[in-house]
């Protein structure tokens, strides 16, 4: 890809929510300050460290006893995985988090605040599962499978560890927090449009297999969704741009014709 998708360490940041910082960032930035001074005096009580460092001893005494900001952890967690800019991620890796974006926007949940923190989940069809462990597997994402003998509610993949990261992680890409499949953006996130090719080719193939609707004597398929014009004019050129095929929009569908759909389903 010409330019990653994936944010960077200081778009990852403002996901947080820091009361002591207005910048959450700059909370990353003071305790790398507060390591360095540690590294060059190692006997310094919290008094003293925070003389130093210019800042509350409140704030620095929960790191001399092993604490790190909440946002210093997620970084660490996220370059762990290869979630962020500067993992030098693969194109693999990168390409598996695009539909993992795409997942949540067309069949999941992602939402974030100050009271739960943040959550995500993947809504999965029972001919899905297996090409979403595939796409987990790319990712670097440990699941568990929930509501799997439930008749009454849909099968959610969860992640088993780093989900909140993960979560903060395609909020920076661009997918906006909210309900189950209630992440209703305006528009579609502007990450989707500056991909390349391929990328955006594995993002409409997830959306699509989510969304569409089919028919019995015919290959032409239906998205259907209570979106804003925007957001359906730009999926609508989303997938145009991928065939040369008919794909027209109309009121809250898009309609893809039998020709569009064996050329985007099949061009993995």
């Amino acid at each position: 890809m010409p330019s990653t998708p994936l944010p960077t360490p200081e778009a990852f940041a403002r996901t947080y929510h820091t009361p002591s910082y207005e910048n959450p960032f700059d909370a990353v930035e003071d305790y790398q300050r507060y390591l360095e001074v540690v590294s060059e005096h190692p006997n310094l009580g919290s008094y003293a460290l925070a003389s130093l460092l210019n800042l509350p001893r409140g704030r620095v005494r929960p790191w001399t006893n092993g604490a790190r900001p909440d946002v210093v952890r997620g970084i660490q967690i996220a370059e762990g995985k290869g979630w962020l800019s500067n993992t030098n991620p693969t194109p693999e890796r990168e390409r598996a988090l695009v539909e993992l974006a795409a997942w949540v926007l067309s069949s999941g949940s992602l939402s974030i605040s100050r009271d739960t923190g943040a959550r995500i989940s993947f809504v999965l069809d029972d001919d899905r599962r297996k090409e979403f462990a595939v796409v987990a597997a790319k990712a670097n994402l440990d699941f568990r499978l929930v509501h799997e003998t439930d008749t009454e509610r849909a099968t959610e993949a969860r992640p088993s560890e780093a989900g909140s990261v993960l979560a903060r992680v395609l909020h920076a890409m661009g997918v906006p927090a909210g309900g189950k499949s209630a992440t209703r953006p305006i528009a579609l996130p502007e990450f989707v449009r500056n991909l390349d090719t391929d990328a955006r080719a594995a993002f409409a193939r997830v959306y699509v297999k989510n969304r569409a609707v089919g028919f019995n004597t015919k290959d032409t398929l239906i998205i259907q969704e209570e979106r804003s014009d925007t957001y359906l004019e730009d999926m609508a050129v989303l997938l145009r741009s991928l065939t040369d095929e008919a794909v027209t929009r109309g009121e809250n569908k898009i309609t893809v014709s039998a020709a569009a759909a064996r050329e985007l389903l099949d061009s993995a």
